[in-house]
């Protein structure tokens, strides 16, 4: 049964939920008293926005569950006297894939003194899950010795010459970090989709443009969830390369240095998940399975298994009923 294990907790797993059931990703943001309202409005603003539309272009999707949180729980106030409840941050359990934001504001100065909220903080690496801060917020994660994915990830401190004179305008951190997270979860589709939705015409091109010039170790990102999402057809890995505008030696490359797998190897993986879902969870014939996961036969659905777990497709379908 360990074996099962490894393949349904794979890296996989993020993006594949129960069929008709979505995947949730948990975002976390820290509030204080003091906290600046305007980019925690734009990053929640933005991430409702995503589960809107995924909810009326897709059937099974990834949402995003938002809590706010502080040190205590209970009520915080902004620096503009808006009074928001909180629960308590040290009863939270983030794990991979979630996402916890730290607000910026006037108050943030009072919050490098709370000694118990920069401890809690340092425990969030061990919890897998990322970590950011929002204009000035930045400061708590320094005080806790935390980098900041999103800046870390353009190589560059975003906030090291603005805190603590003037820090830059948290609403367009927020944005480009819910955009950031949005196209690694969900593609260059949605993004663009919001990004039209939430800027006018004067700023919405140079956002797009971001938008629409990914970076290799992105294509390969988006053709990973493609596969995903495709492999119950006949695709093939050139279709894939087509989707990332690349020649299949290049695709293949830079495929398996940011997947860590052969686009052939992934595909396999995807089917094979997909196998395991449908055994689980329908009462289809194991030929009917095969031909819905792109694998053409009950036979050779067959040897797979027996190579992947040392068992047919109708002895796992029992075990996990079990």
């Amino acid at each position: 049964m360990s074996r099962t294990i490894a393949l349904r907790d794979a890296s996989l797993s993020g993006r594949f939920g129960m069929p008709g059931r979505p995947v949730i990703r948990h975002v976390g943001i820290v509030l204080y008293d003091g906290f600046s309202i305007m980019g925690v409005g734009t990053l929640i603003e933005t991430l409702k926005i995503s589960n809107e539309l995924q909810r009326s272009t897709r059937g099974d999707h990834l949402a995003y569950n938002i809590s706010l949180l502080s040190i205590d729980g209970g009520m915080v106030t902004s620096s503009s006297s808006i009074c928001v409840g909180t629960g308590c941050l040290d009863e939270q359990r983030f794990g991979a894939g979630d996402v916890l934001y730290i607000a910026g504001g006037s108050g943030v100065r009072d919050a490098l003194g709370d000694d118990r909220l920069i401890e809690l903080l340092k425990t969030v690496p061990s919890l897998h899950a990322a970590i950011n801060g929002l204009g000035s917020g930045h400061a708590l994660l320094a005080a806790a010795g935390l980098p900041c994915h999103t800046c870390a990830s353009q190589g560059r401190d975003a906030f090291a010459h603005d805190y603590p004179v003037r820090p830059r305008d948290e609403r367009s951190h927020a944005l480009t970090y819910a955009l950031d997270l949005i196209k690694r979860d969900l593609g260059y589709d949605i993004a663009s989709l919001i990004v039209e939705r939430l800027l006018d015409n004067q700023h919405m091109s140079i956002m797009l443009s971001e938008l629409t010039t990914p970076s290799a170790a992105e294509k390969a990102q988006e053709s990973a969830r493609w596969l995903e999402e495709n492999c119950g057809k006949p695709v093939s890995v050139v279709d894939a390369a087509h989707t990332a505008a690349m020649s299949g030696r290049n695709f293949s490359r830079h495929f398996k240095r940011e997947m860590g797998l052969t686009p052939s190897q992934y595909l396999l993986n995807a089917r094979m998940k997909l196998s395991c879902d449908l055994l689980t969870n329908s009462e289809l014939p194991i030929d009917k399975i095969a031909r819905r996961t792109g694998l053409s036969s009950g036979e050779r659905l067959s040897k797979l298994f027996r190579k992947q777990f040392s068992m047919s497709p109708a002895e796992f379908r029992a075990r996990t009923r079990e």
